[in-house]
């Protein structure tokens, strides 16, 4: 009898299947799976996050648990290992976790359920719990010391320096480290975002290689094309002497590195583009199994639809028209800028990320803000003599169930006519007439011959860029 594919690829034969699949990367995977609905089930055999957790906690169940009730995120190289399904020697597990509620939940956790034990820094407490409530206190009393001791004769000011820059990121509020007791190679980092666990991850990020992570039950990667399909990297923030490191660490790992520059030959259907957001077609998003989470848990969770809706712009060059020459120049940035904002309202129960270079988008946010803040206010005022209970009125006015609507409405009705797609390509030399609707002339163009059809394999897989 003749042996088919699908008896090698069986998940009662885990020899085969992993001698096959252990050497294929993330892209050819997903190719193979695609050609068939049975190979479907490989997805959660494959991309099983409890097996990758089980590295650092023993049970993945419940440290996941307290992921959904405090909205923890993981990123850093662990979430790139687990989507690239590789394992580093050296590495350890970040975990971004915006609240101190959270912060003592998962340190508590860590210490009596999983054999783990604080290792303060230098400068901070030597209880885990007192070194949280303390938090940004001592990371900045700490900064100010480093600062203040680049005058003194005996330091090396560069040391100083590049140690004060480490612990004084832009969106990173304190980091704490745990390692367990009989397994020193076990490390957690528990990082305390300065406002939430996305601005942590964009603003501070060096290059598009990392920018991966996962919550309690999908993981995500910003650029999978870059990332997987080619093993190259942009740089979005200036190098200091520990991403250098880090760095010439991921090029010993077969990666490479650049500044974007003035141009480069991914043009159709390219991630890197002025307008982004999370879980657009550019992302690869994977659902994660979600048996035996804690119900409660889950329903404490945010929707999906805060992380879905963040977008981010970026700026990768500037531009100016050359009157002698008639034309637009471009001046290639040394690293891609991310640019996002913020908002923080009474309308929305959670922190909102959005892309300040999106005009419209912007207008849309405050016209969503003035019509829930006129309602609120007509309610108040003309509700008639009669005393009311008003304290849930402030909850019955967000509108973060209607925000999703509104941003895909915007992202299909609006986002064509923005003015960003306007001299934002200089590979395509910044013509005007060879735009339609605002966007490049390739980016309308028929993409069923992509490596990777989005339709085919529908949110969760990887759209990769022709060259």
């Amino acid at each position: 009898m003749a042996i088919h594919l699908l008896d090698l690829l069986s998940p009662a034969e885990p020899i085969l299947y992993k001698a096959i699949f252990d050497d294929l990367g993330p892209v050819d995977t997903i190719r193979l799976l695609s050609t068939c609905k049975a190979l479907q089930q490989f997805k959660g055999i494959l991309w099983s996050i409890n097996r990758s957790l089980t590295r650092f906690v023993d049970k993945p169940i419940a440290f996941r648990s307290l992921m959904a009730r405090h909205d923890a995120v993981v990123s850093g190289s662990h979430a790139l290992q687990f989507l690239e399904r590789i394992q580093w020697a050296a590495s350890d597990l970040d975990v971004y976790i915006h609240t101190i509620e959270g912060l003592l939940a998962f340190a508590r956790h860590l210490v009596e359920d999983e054999g783990y034990s604080f290792s303060p820094y230098s400068w901070q407490s030597a209880d885990a719990t007192a070194a949280i409530v303390a938090g940004n206190v001592e990371a900045s009393r700490h900064v100010n010391n480093m600062l203040e001791s680049l005058g003194e004769r005996d330091n090396d000011p560069e040391e100083a320096l590049d140690e004060a820059v480490t612990y004084s990121l832009r969106e990173i509020s304190a980091v704490f480290n745990f390692v367990h007791i009989k397994i020193p190679a076990r490390r957690i980092q528990l990082i305390a975002p300065r406002t939430t666990t996305l601005t942590a991850i964009m603003g501070d990020y060096y290059a598009t290689h990392i920018f991966n992570f996962f919550t309690w039950d999908r993981a995500y990667s910003l650029f999978p094309y870059h990332t997987f399909q080619r093993r190259r990297a942009f740089y979005t923030n200036a190098l200091t002497r520990k991403s250098v490191a880090a760095v010439n660490k991921y090029i010993d790992r077969g990666y490479s590195f650049q500044e974007y520059g003035e141009f480069h030959e991914c043009v159709r259907n390219c991630p890197l583009r002025p307008h982004r957001c999370i879980g657009d077609k550019y992302t690869w998003v994977v659902p994660l199994d979600t048996e035996g989470v804690d119900a409660a848990s889950v329903a404490a969770a945010a929707p999906h639809s805060l992380m879905e809706t963040s977008s981010w712009g970026m700026r990768m060059h500037i531009s100016w028209w050359n009157r002698e020459d008639q034309r637009r120049m471009f001046r290639g940035l040394p690293f891609i800028q991310l640019q996002y904002e913020i908002d923080i309202s009474p309308v929305f129960r959670y922190p909102r990320l959005y892309s300040r270079r999106t005009e419209t988008l912007y207008s849309f946010l405050v016209h969503m803000k003035r019509t829930a803040d006129d309602g609120r206010t007509f309610r108040f005022k003309f509700d008639g003599s009669k005393e009311r209970d008003w304290s849930g009125a402030v909850e019955s006015a967000r509108l973060d169930d209607q925000f999703e609507s509104w941003y895909r409405f915007w992202e299909a009705a609006v986002l064509p006519y923005e003015n960003i797609w306007i001299w934002q390509y200089p590979m395509l030399d910044g013509k005007p007439e060879i735009t339609i609707r605002g966007q490049p002339h390739e980016e309308v163009e028929d993409l069923e011959n992509e490596d990777l059809n989005n339709k085919d394999l529908e949110n969760e897989d990887i759209v990769v860029a022709q060259g």
